[in-house]
C-alpha cells in the first residue's frame, strides 16, 4: 500500500489523548485550541494546555472602569481582537470590580446583598458566593493558589480609600468550608500561599497569617532598599517607589519592587521605570525568614497588575519573552514590558486605549 493510501485510510480523529495533549501544548493561544477541539468529538474532550493572558478592554466611566455587553479581548499571540457577547442578563457591567487580574472569571459586586458573582466569558459559567457579615464598599479581587478557577480559593481586601498607600480588611472565602474567613487591620500588597495569607506595607514587615484561624504566623523584615531608614533619610526615595508587589512564581514568593519617579518637576518617563526582585527565603521553624536580592527570574514571566500580579512559565509562539515583567501603567492603564537583564521598557502593542490581564480558561 502507498504512503498515500495510508495518509487517505488514516482516521485522525482516533489520536491517543497523550498525542492530543502534546498537540495542544504546542499551541501559543486559547483561541487555537478552541478551533482544535471543534474539529471532531474526541478532540472536543482534550484539556487546554495553561494559557497565557489576554489584555481586557477597559471603558472609562466617571472614576471607575467598567465593560460592555460585547466585550473586547486581545491575543498578543496572535494579534487577533476578539469580541465575546457577555450574555448573562443579571450582569450589571457598573457593578465590575475593576482592579488586579483576572483568572477565567470577571468578579462583580452586589454591595447591596453583600454577595460577590463571578462570570466566565467563555464558557458562560457564573457562581456566585455566600453573603459576608459586613459590606465590603471597595473591593479588591486577588485570586489565590494554583488553580483558582476550579478551587475558588479567593481573597477580598476591602480598599480604604482615605489612607494613602494602604488597604482595609481582608476576607478570605474557603471552598473547602463554604464560608469567609474575616481579618480586621490595613492591609497593602497581597498573596495567599500554602494556605497562608502574606500582607506587606512599603518600608513595613511582610505579615503573614494561617489564612484560616488568622493567626499571626511571622513577621519578616522587609528588604534594604524599602527599610524606614531608606524611606525616611537622607536621599529618601519615598516618592520614587511606586509600588511593590508580592507575587507567587514558580513555588517561591518575590517581592517585585518598581522603582519610578512619579511627582514633581523631576517626574520621568514610564521607559524609565526600574524593578527589583526579591525572593523569600523562608523559614517556618527559626524565624530567619528574609528576602534576598536577584538579578533575573530565569524562564518565568511576572505579570502585574495594578495591585496584583502572577507568573508564568515561558513558551515558544506566546508572544512574551522569558525573563521579563509586563505590567500595566495604571495612570494611563496602557501595558508595558520591562526587560530584566537590560534594564529596559518597551510598549507592548495593544489596539485598546485601556485594559488589564486576563487569564482565559475553559
Amino acid at each position: 500500500m502507498s504512503e498515500e493510501e495510508n495518509e487517505e485510510r488514516r482516521d485522525w480523529s482516533e489520536l491517543p489523548p497523550e498525542l492530543l495533549h502534546l498537540i495542544g501544548k504546542k499551541l501559543p493561544d486559547l483561541t487555537d485550541f478552541i478551533r482544535l477541539r471543534a474539529v471532531c468529538s474526541s478532540w472536543s474532550s482534550s484539556d487546554p494546555p495553561q494559557q497565557f493572558p489576554w489584555l481586557l478592554e477597559l471603558f472609562q466611566r466617571e472614576y471607575s472602569c467598567t465593560l460592555r455587553r460585547r466585550q473586547r479581548f486581545y491575543a498578543l499571540s496572535s494579534g487577533e481582537t476578539l469580541t465575546i457577547p457577555l450574555k448573562n442578563k443579571k450582569l450589571n457591567m457598573y457593578s465590575f470590580i475593576h482592579g488586579g487580574v483576572y483568572s477565567g472569571y470577571l468578579p462583580f459586586n452586589d454591595s447591596r446583598e453583600s454577595t460577590f458573582s463571578f462570570f466566565n466569558p467563555l464558557t458562560r459559567d457564573s457562581f456566585s458566593l455566600p453573603p459576608t457579615r459586613r459590606t465590603i464598599r471597595s473591593p479588591w479581587m486577588v485570586w489565590t493558589g494554583t488553580d483558582p478557577i476550579r478551587t475558588r480559593s479567593i481573597i477580598v481586601v476591602d480598599r480604604n480609600l482615605w489612607i494613602w498607600n494602604e488597604m482595609g480588611e481582608w476576607a478570605l472565602y474557603d471552598p473547602r468550608s463554604n464560608q469567609w474567613v474575616e481579618n480586621e487591620g490595613y492591609f497593602y500588597q497581597c498573596c495567599y500561599w500554602h494556605d497562608m495569607f502574606f500582607s506587606t506595607r512599603v518600608h513595613e514587615p511582610t505579615q503573614v497569617f494561617d489564612a484560616h484561624s488568622k493567626e499571626l504566623l511571622h513577621e519578616i523584615p522587609p528588604p534594604e532598599i524599602e527599610s524606614r531608614e531608606n524611606w525616611y533619610g537622607k536621599g529618601s526615595i519615598s516618592h520614587l517607589l511606586r509600588k511593590s508587589y508580592l507575587v507567587v512564581s514558580s513555588g517561591v514568593i518575590l517581592r517585585v519592587i518598581w522603582h519610578h519617579d512619579v511627582y514633581g518637576i523631576n517626574k520621568k518617563p514610564i521607559e524609565e521605570s526600574v524593578f527589583y526582585i526579591y525572593r523569600l527565603d523562608f523559614e517556618r521553624a527559626n524565624h530567619k525568614s528574609c528576602w534576598v536580592r536577584i538579578g533575573d527570574i530565569g524562564d518565568q514571566i511576572i505579570f502585574l497588575g495594578e495591585m496584583n500580579g502572577f507568573s508564568m512559565t515561558a513558551r515558544p509562539n506566546s508572544g512574551f519573552r522569558e525573563g521579563c515583567i509586563y505590567f500595566i501603567d495604571s495612570s494611563t492603564n496602557k501595558p508595558y514590558m520591562y526587560d530584566i537583564l537590560a534594564g529596559t521598557v518597551e510598549k507592548v502593542p495593544c489596539p485598546f486605549k485601556r485594559c488589564t490581564w486576563f487569564l482565559p480558561g475553559l
